[in-house]
């Protein structure tokens, strides 16, 4: 959605949470678990928690939660402090960090 990613190459799927994650392949299908994905052109078959395709069976993969936009775009002030996207780090008069 607009406020996460998964990296280049994962597929974005929801986790078990309703919040979105990421499967480590290109064009996952997703698990209805909430846990798991499997490769394209597979089934997830969650009774044995495998992936098939045909009478082929293998290991299904594990979902990570997604990366916050807000948080890969938030502009640093410093190790403690940090300003929303859009926003720029400026030193009020009381020597502490604000947003502009």
């Amino acid at each position: 959605d607009a406020t996460h990613e998964c990296p280049t190459g994962d597929t974005c799927c929801k986790l078990a949470s309703g919040q979105w994650g990421c499967c480590p392949l290109p064009k996952a299908v997703c698990c209805s678990d909430g846990v798991h994905c499997c490769p394209e052109g597979t089934t997830c078959e969650v009774s044995t928690g495998k992936c098939n395709r045909g009478d082929i069976n293998m290991p299904w993969f594990e979902k990570t939660p997604a990366i916050s936009t807000e948080e890969v775009l938030n502009v640093q002030c410093d190790a403690t402090h940090e300003c929303e996207t859009g926003k720029t780090c400026c030193k009020l008069a009381s020597g502490q960090w604000g947003c502009c």
